[in-house]
């Protein structure tokens, strides 16, 4: 956890020098997040081979054509905007598999979580730390951060939809 503050402590920081540019999550954010949701759900409804994966960075990229989001720290603010999204969803999901698996499941399910966490901060501080000779390395950290959030909240969402079949 604390390798994990470093990297976000820097992203502040940069983003507190010139905060014009970038654009909080908003209602629009959301909505374009959902119509993503949905379309590849009806894609695959009708049988197309889609990944939920199609909607990392719908919103993300929407805010990095704002003015101001094509700069290193814009992209940054961008991909985390969106990450919080994919936070959210990935915790709505936790919730909703520790209502629907037994007990033994949960705890299997919270120890994996756990680690997968562990993970995700590691591999990603390792970003962080390979790009450290450029202002680059907080836009690698929080594409990564951004993807391994989401891939994990698509990959609850998979357990979720075999429970209900």
């Amino acid at each position: 956890m604390t390798k994990l503050i470093l990297p976000l402590a820097a992203i502040a920081a940069l983003s507190m020098t010139n905060t014009s540019h970038a654009q909080e999550f908003t209602t629009e954010d959301e909505i374009n997040m959902q119509q993503c949701i949905e379309t590849v759900h009806q894609y695959q409804a009708d049988g197309e081979n889609i990944s939920m994966r199609e909607c990392i960075g719908a919103a993300s990229r929407v805010c990095m054509d704002e003015p101001g989001g094509s700069s290193t720290v814009g992209m940054s603010e961008c991909t985390m905007h969106e990450n919080a999204w994919w936070d959210q969803h990935l915790n709505f999901l936790y919730q909703d598999l520790k209502d629907n698996l037994t007990s033994e499941q949960f705890t299997k399910l919270r120890d994996a979580q756990r680690a997968w966490i562990k993970f995700r901060d590691a591999d990603c501080d390792f970003n962080y730390e390979y790009w450290k000779e450029g202002t680059i390395r907080s836009t690698f950290y929080t594409s990564c951060v951004l993807d391994k959030t989401a891939s994990r909240a698509i990959e609850l969402e998979g357990y979720l939809e075999w429970i209900n079949l």
